[in-house]
């Protein structure tokens, strides 16, 4: 590793005698430094406070000609002499030594061998791209290091990462201890190879699952295809802007639940303990933070594992505000349910896209029959794990605990919690037609009142009071959920807050959207009237100072009513016929119209409701075999009432199935998605992706939805 620099006063720099590059305290953020060195006049400037506050545990000496102590948070006064240069030395060379998490270090003194490789990867180190002049370019792009860091599992000196051995097992087991889990286990193909990993390492056919009706559509693959489990559904909340919810209070009561179990399975009703598994979203896509010590309370003595699928969370409990809602902090005994949570790196933490982690807690049952012990959980594992794993993918997971280790974790997210609020702060005092989904009002004084210290420290300003009017959910009970700080959720004008019916005219928010992609900002996602924004420690100042100028500028296109094509001019490039003339309101205008005639808002909040649930006909399972057999038919969704379903369906993003393979097509299900099909042939450029059902054209033109159902 190269040497890394040393932070000193300015005033001190010419004095240091090293061979190492010296920059000025006020040019370094202290991520490029190994030691600091500073004056005794700094000790009193709120130097010390600051590198105490990073979390980085610099060693921190102080260069004067006068005899005098060293105050806290130094590590030694020095005077200059050759051993003292010696002893600052040494400490920024300790300092970097234990910097680097365990299989990252591995990583890198692997990487400077410099071995001559006759082992797969067939690009031996980029070698063979390199012969190429487009396989050069690409070498070029991505930097050296990648392609030496990418290597086969033939050299063992990296340990294995199947069977959790040297350097790999180090480094889960070290993330165990930041995340606060007795087992780690690093996934490198998603959170949805990770749900399959839990979910078939402790379901088999029969078992009965307590399905959270909003789970990704990874958990009805784990659970209910590939493991055959029955499921028990809980409803869960849409409102009528769009958001994702959370379940309703009273799913959560033992007789609701019992009753339940008595509708799908009668025998079981009584059991003790008549869920093997539980499937919970800790937190919803849209920011739904739900309290796992209530979820546990409630119903932890009817499962014997509950899964928290924490794909939008995961850095909960390094946020003050949400840390005893996170499952992986709770006191647990031999009564309660073993733990398991999985979480999306790669989606707001430090991990490369597909990075994903599994944590298990479940010490506290060992010995039990319900236990599922390492070896079972690993042979799941096994099943869903390539046997070429790419190395830096692992590397990033390893270097992600590393920065949530100690205080720069709690740092870093409570300055991004900071920004967040005050983001909300300037688009309230900008913006009139695009708003923050948060209370107006905490105490009778408005939510932007307060000062941002005490709104990242109180979750009553993130909380979702049970009939508030300006959420819209339904079902709550009090302090059951909150949203998450860390997602930056805005509505579009098109629905009364109050009454929770259509405005007259509205703004769809896949038109801010597209507009925003327009002038080179990416939200997450976006439904009916709603959008997100994802916010991470990397978040800046300037740059969500730039995203409110945008919305901001978006409203005065509003108000300006803007043709159409100076404001999306991709779309109206495309669709040059379909869009002559036309203003911007006049989009908005035609597709709230849509949402409107077809009551889109209610069916999507009815597709989770448990009385238009759709009937459920046969076992998932069954129904996947029945499409791979092919005993299936492509069907207009128009004349797929009554059908049994062989595929699941849904719009990607949520990637939350609607319909699930089994049952049956009808009622608010079918209505949304042609009303889906309404919208791809009206309003060509905003077609959404969906998954499960086919977008085809028939010979008169129209594009029409297709969907296969058993025969």
């Amino acid at each position: 590793m190269k040497s890394m620099n040393i932070a000193a006063s300015g005033e001190l720099i010419s004095r240091l005698s090293t061979h190492r590059n010296v920059v000025a305290l006020d040019s370094t953020d202290f991520t490029d430094v190994a030691a600091v060195v500073i004056t005794a006049a700094d000790s009193h400037s709120g130097i010390l406070a600051l590198l105490k506050r990073t979390g980085f545990h610099l060693p921190v000496f102080m260069l004067t000609d006068e005899l005098v102590s060293a105050p806290a948070g130094v590590t030694a006064v020095i005077g200059g002499n050759a051993q003292e240069w010696l002893e600052l030395e040494n400490a920024a060379c300790r300092y970097e030594a234990e910097l680097l998490p365990p299989f990252y270090d591995t990583l890198t003194q692997y990487v400077d061998m410099g071995n001559r490789t006759f082992a797969c990867p067939g690009h031996q180190h980029g070698e063979f791209f390199r012969k190429h002049p487009a396989g050069r370019h690409f070498y070029d792009f991505f930097g050296e290091n990648l392609f030496r860091a990418d290597m086969c599992n033939a050299d063992v000196k990296l340990g294995d990462l199947l069977i959790h051995e040297g350097s790999a097992k180090h480094a889960q087991k070290f993330a165990a201890k930041v995340f606060n889990a007795d087992k780690t286990y690093f996934v490198l193909n998603g959170t949805s190879a990770a749900n399959k990993v839990v979910t078939n390492a402790l379901l088999t056919r029969g078992d009965l699952v307590l399905f959270d009706r909003n789970n990704h559509k990874s958990n009805h693959h784990g659970a209910l295809i590939q493991a055959g489990a029955t499921p028990v559904y809980l409803e869960a909340a849409r409102n009528p802007f769009g958001f994702i919810g959370g379940i309703d209070a009273h799913c959560f009561d033992e007789t609701y639940l019992r009753d339940q179990i008595r509708d799908v399975v009668p025998e079981r009703a009584d059991a003790p303990r008549p869920f093997r598994l539980a499937i919970i979203q800790l937190g919803t896509y849209d920011g739904t933070i739900y309290n796992a010590r209530q979820v546990v309370d409630k119903i932890g003595h009817l499962c014997d594992y509950i899964l928290f699928d924490s794909a939008w969370v995961g850095y909960e409990q390094f946020i003050n505000m949400m840390a005893d809602t996170s499952p992986l902090l709770l006191e647990l005994n031999e009564n309660d349910p073993g733990i398991f949570v999985t979480q999306s790196v790669h989606k707001q933490q430090a991990g490369f896209s597909q990075t994903s982690q599994i944590h298990k807690k479940d010490n506290h049952i060992r010995g039990q029959a319900r236990f599922c012990p390492h070896k079972r959980l690993n042979n799941a594992f096994m099943l869903h794990a390539s046997t070429s794993p790419f190395y830096p993918l692992f590397a990033a997971l390893d270097i992600n605990a590393k920065i949530h280790e100690g205080e720069s974790g709690r740092r870093l997210w409570a300055e991004c919690v900071a920004l967040g609020i005050d983001a909300r702060k300037a688009i309230l005092a900008r913006c009139k037609l695009l708003q923050p989904f948060i209370p107006l009002e905490v105490d009778g004084k408005p939510w932007q009142a307060y000062p941002t210290e005490s709104i990242a420290s109180d979750r009553r300003f993130f909380s979702f009071e049970p009939g508030a009017k300006w959420h819209g959910f339904e079902g709550y009970a009090d302090d059951q959920y909150f949203v998450d700080p860390c997602k930056l959720l805005l509505t579009t004008p098109g629905i009364d807050a109050n009454s929770g019916r259509y405005t007259e005219f509205g703004i769809p928010a896949t038109i801010l959207a597209h507009y925003l992609r327009e002038n080179g900002i990416v939200p997450e996602k976006c439904d009916l009237n709603s959008i997100l924004f994802l916010l991470t420690p990397a978040e800046s100042a300037e740059k969500l100072a730039r995203l409110v100028a945008m919305l901001a500028q978006f409203e005065r296109h509003i108000e300006d009513d803007t043709p159409l094509a100076d404001v999306l001019p991709t779309v109206f490039q495309k669709y040059p016929v379909r869009y002559r003339d036309y203003t911007l309101r006049e989009l908005c205008q035609e597709m709230h119209n849509l949402y409107v005639s077809f009551d889109v808002k209610d069916l999507q909040k009815a597709m989770f409701r448990k009385e238009s649930l759709p009937h459920v006909a046969m076992n998932p399972q069954d129904a996947n075999s029945a499409f791979i057999r092919g005993d299936v038919e492509l069907v207009r969704l128009s004349e797929a009432d009554g059908r049994i379903a062989a595929e699941g369906a849904l719009p990607y993003p949520p990637g939350v199935l609607c319909v699930v393979p089994g049952e049956i097509w009808g009622g608010a299900a079918q209505r949304y998605f042609l009303a889906l099909e309404e919208g791809i042939n009206l309003l060509p450029g905003f077609s959404p992706e969906l998954q499960g059902v086919y977008s085809e054209t028939d010979t008169d033109g129209i594009k029409r939805l297709y969907g296969y159902v058993l025969k």
